[in-house]
């Protein structure tokens, strides 16, 4: 039920975001327009990631993970975002991208290792 009430919201998200782009620039949305837009893609990728988790869940053999599921889901998804927010401050470099893996990193394993 989750997942189905997430792929929904995840193509709401997809039209938000398509009708932003078109008809909107950064400057007339305001800030308040830059956060909904980056709220937005947060929502897309975790449907995605979430999707991806409990497949490769699936795949392993384990069951009743949700809760853990979503977790995990929750922090890799916003590794794409932390990346877009470096990005438009113009300091995305290598030292960037690698310091967000190993917050993700860290963050899945304290998942994995406290639920």
């Amino acid at each position: 039920m989750f997942n189905r009430l997430m792929l929904l919201f995840s193509l709401i998200a997809i039209i938000v975001i398509l009708a932003m782009i078109n008809l909107t620039t950064p400057t007339s949305v305001g800030s308040l327009g830059v956060l909904v837009f980056f709220t937005m893609i947060y929502i897309v990728i975790f449907g995605v990631v979430n999707l991806l988790v409990a497949g490769f869940y699936r795949i392993m053999g384990k069951k009743n993970r949700s809760k853990k599921e979503r977790y995990i889901a929750a922090t890799i998804a916003f590794a794409p975002v932390m990346l877009l927010l470096i990005q438009s401050f113009g300091v995305l470099n290598l030292a960037t991208i690698g310091a967000t893996i190993a917050v993700v990193f860290m963050g899945c394993f304290i998942i994995n290792r406290s639920l």
